[in-house]
């Protein structure tokens, strides 16, 4: 054979490809190619965990290694890696991460292999020129969170190889599966874990570089990490993957890396055979990470250094989030503020064209209980402050004609003089009680002028509005209040209710209606009580408090179902189970461990019917119901 094809042959060898896939005499169709770019992966903190990386994918790479791993990167991140190979061939990866608030994340990178300056000679071993050789996979994944604190991901491939000498190009796509599970376990050995699964070309490249027509085979890797916090300020991750292709041997790979405070880490890995090696730095957005072993597992060539950096760029998921629910926030404020604007203004439109009108009817003082609400909201508004004055003006001048036509029929004019004095400054106390919504006092003030002047239009036209505007405001309060108690605001209802009871106290509906609102705060403070002293297993002290709210409300059952899980609670060791309830607790606690949780819940609560004071039985209840609570909120 030709010296430059054995030359060739070693560099296309290099890159993870059977050289006979060129040239037919060495290859049959279909089982030509390897795993190709798979043997060698995405950043340098994977190569130095020994490759075992499935589980854990929380970068970039992720759209090689698990695509799932996607939605674990919390903000915009670029992440490029530079590996050599041998005889000159180089292995680079670029890629970078998006994820979105509410529709998963997507990713895109680009890999490469290159041989460049291949000596090409011919059969007189003179060489005729150089060539070159690239293999590259385009990747575009996409990942979404799903219940029970599934993960799925896709990795969608453009595969394209090329060799210049012969002028040979071919393309083929490919699909990639993963799967993250995270389960949220409390028990302590089994919390922090992460499963992760993927299965490399689902959809198998086909790609035909010359006369033979090569398929990239599928790979199955299953992933497993442990996660362990280290004193306060650190965390070692443990991770293990088991990998399977056609044409080679199940594998083991393992790695662990220890994390202080996100700064710093250190890894070792197990890569099939061989030890691996690496280290990360972190600093503000940048990260550097570098790892050191050998990537032939037959020990043919040395180990070589590899090197990525990742810029963690812009604002976290949480942190956008965060931002977007005060921009919601934000924008709610305004738009209550403007819907308060435009409310005041109708108010001040409404009052004033009212006021406009009642003193054209000559009723000045209602037009002066007008014009006043319409400054109280408007300070600076001319014409209610021209009005008002001309309205006041009035009243006085009736006030004062009224008053010294009194005198002039009196005979006793001192005393007449002194009843003027003190019908003038008790009518001037209740208008400014009025102008303080103190209506009850207002009342009082202008009924005493009234004593003094009987039949007195403006006294009695004082005392009319003023009901009047106790009775609106009696009824704004109430409405106000069923408002907030319809947004289960209950003590800011009490309080407002409290406020129209104290103008109102007469009122029989309002006094029922405020007794009730009041039974149902308190037995809202009891219930609150309550399950913290029963979360506590504070038992009695929980059913006590439960029995005081289930008194004020004898009707409510949610009640009387809290007061029964407290009697249940205090019934530990009052009632042993027979040996079916036993067998069928031991059934519901491996469904339980199995991860099926609702079926679980389902055997304990009907062995609960026929004991529903065993505490073993209603702890696993809570335990479970706890927990399928906690998996619909996620």
């Amino acid at each position: 054979m030709n010296p430059w094809l054995n030359k060739i042959g070693r560099f296309l060898l290099v890159c993870g490809f059977v050289w006979g896939s060129l040239f037919p005499l060495q290859a049959q169709e279909g089982s030509a190619g390897t795993t190709s770019l798979m043997n060698i992966g995405a950043s340098a903190r994977a190569l130095g965990l020994g490759r075992a990386y499935v589980a854990l994918a929380d970068d970039p790479a992720a759209v090689f290694w698990n695509p799932a791993g996607l939605e674990f990167v919390p903000r915009f991140t670029v992440s490029l890696l530079h590996a050599p190979l041998y005889e000159g061939a180089v292995y680079d990866f670029l890629g970078f991460v998006y994820p979105t608030l509410q529709f998963g994340t997507v990713g895109v990178g680009y890999a490469r292999i290159g041989v460049g300056d291949i000596p090409v000679v011919n059969e007189f071993n003179v060489q005729e020129g150089v060539s070159r050789f690239e293999f590259s996979e385009l990747y575009i994944a996409y990942a979404k969170k799903l219940p029970l604190n599934f993960t799925m991901g896709l990795t969608f491939k453009i595969d394209r190889q090329e060799f210049t000498f012969l002028n040979l190009v071919t393309s083929g796509i490919g699909l990639d599966l993963g799967v993250m599970y995270k389960p949220q376990w409390d028990n302590r050995f089994l919390r922090d874990l992460s499963i992760g699964f993927h299965y490399q070309n689902v959809l198998k490249p086909e790609l035909k570089l010359g006369v033979e027509r090569e398929v990239l085979p599928a790979q199955y890797r299953l992933g497993l990490l442990k996660s362990i916090p280290i004193g306060l300020n650190g965390r070692m991750n443990i991770l293990l993957d088991i990998s399977k292709s056609p044409f080679e041997p199940t594998r083991l790979h393992m790695g662990t890396e220890y994390n202080f405070r996100e700064l710093g880490t250190v890894r070792v890995g197990f890569d099939r055979s061989n030890l691996a090696f690496g280290a990360g730095v972190r600093y503000s957005f940048v990260q550097i990470d570098y790892s050191f072993g050998n990537l032939s597992y037959q020990g043919d060539w040395p180990p070589t250094h590899r090197f990525s950096i990742t810029f963690n760029l812009g604002k976290t998921r949480d942190e956008l989030i965060r931002i977007a629910e005060e921009e919601r926030r934000r924008r709610e404020k305004e738009l209550v503020e403007r819907t308060k604007e435009e409310e005041r203004q109708r108010f001040i439109a409404e009052h004033l064209a009212k006021g406009k009108e009642l003193f054209e009817q000559q009723k000045y003082f209602d037009a002066a209980t007008e014009f006043q609400m319409v400054i109280s909201e408007d300070p600076f508004n001319k014409t209610a402050k021209i009005l008002l004055d001309s309205a006041n003006t009035l009243i006085q001048r009736e006030l004062e004609a009224r008053q010294e036509q009194l005198i002039a029929q009196a005979v006793d004019k001192e005393l007449a003089k002194e009843n003027k004095r003190f019908v003038e400054l008790h009518f001037e106390k209740g208008q400014l009680y009025l102008q303080q919504k103190r209506f009850n006092e207002a009342l009082i003030a202008f009924n005493l002028a009234l004593e003094r002047s009987p039949n007195d239009p403006i006294l009695v036209q004082a005392i009319e509005t003023t009901r009047r505007r106790l009775n609106q405001e009696v009824r704004r309060l109430v409405t106000q209040a069923r408002r907030e108690f319809r947004n289960r605001n209950l003590s800011e209802a009490l309080r407002i209710l409290s406020e129209a009871l104290v103008l109102s106290p007469d009122d029989p509906d309002l006094k029922r209606e405020v007794d009730a609102l009041a039974n149902r705060v308190k037995v809202q403070q009891y219930v609150q009580q309550a399950l913290q002293l029963y979360d506590r297993g504070d038992y009695q002290e929980a059913l006590a408090l439960f029995q005081e709210a289930l008194n004020l409300d004898p009707a409510n059952e949610v009640l009387r179902q809290y007061l029964e899980r407290a009697k249940r609670g205090l019934g530990e060791g009052e009632e042993a189970l027979d040996p079916q309830a036993e067998k069928q607790y031991i059934v519901g606690t491996e469904l339980f461990l199995t991860g099926r949780y609702q079926e679980a819940l389902e055997v304990w609560r009907q062995i609960a019917k026929k004991y529903p004071y065993n505490q073993k039985i209603q702890e696993a209840i809570k335990k479970a119901e706890d927990l399928l609570e906690r998996t619909k909120e996620n």
